[in-house]
């Protein structure tokens, strides 16, 4: 199987997209605890934001759509998001079950997986393209 330009592109601005995003809602549960908010408030805050500034991040500049966007595709976001970590945590289970709990190479898999997930998910389901609409028959431009 080959990869074309175009694909190498889409996957390094979906990596960028992570990395500016995981320092976003990294550095928003810094603050927050900073600020005295505890664990789980100052992780709800981080994720929070991460989740908004991933799907502006994923839409506009990672795959680059032009069309309006809608409640649906935010949703189908959401549930591109709880998929993926389901794979995550399906990962870290089965890798756990097979003896390696505690290792923080497990989690890099998991993550691997959760990344994997999330691309392609968001790839053909969540931004996938417009149809392209085929010309009527016997028509030609």
């Amino acid at each position: 199987m080959r990869i074309d330009r175009a694909t190498i592109a889409l996957l390094a601005r979906f990596v960028a997209a992570g990395l500016v995003n995981t320092a976003v809602g990294t550095g928003i549960i810094v603050a927050c605890l900073h600020f005295g908010l505890g664990d789980y408030p100052a992780n709800a805050c981080g994720y929070g934001v991460g989740f908004v500034v991933s799907y502006f991040l994923q839409r506009k500049w990672t795959f680059a759509v032009k069309r309006r966007a809608t409640w649906a595709e935010v949703g189908r976001f959401g549930v591109a998001v709880a998929l993926s970590y389901g794979v995550n945590l399906a990962v870290l289970a089965t890798g756990r079950g097979a003896g390696f709990a505690g290792q923080p190479l497990l989690h890099v898999v998991a993550m691997a997986a959760y990344s994997a997930t999330f691309f392609v998910i968001s790839r053909f389901v969540v931004f996938a393209p417009e149809p392209v609409e085929a010309a009527p028959a016997g028509k030609t431009s």
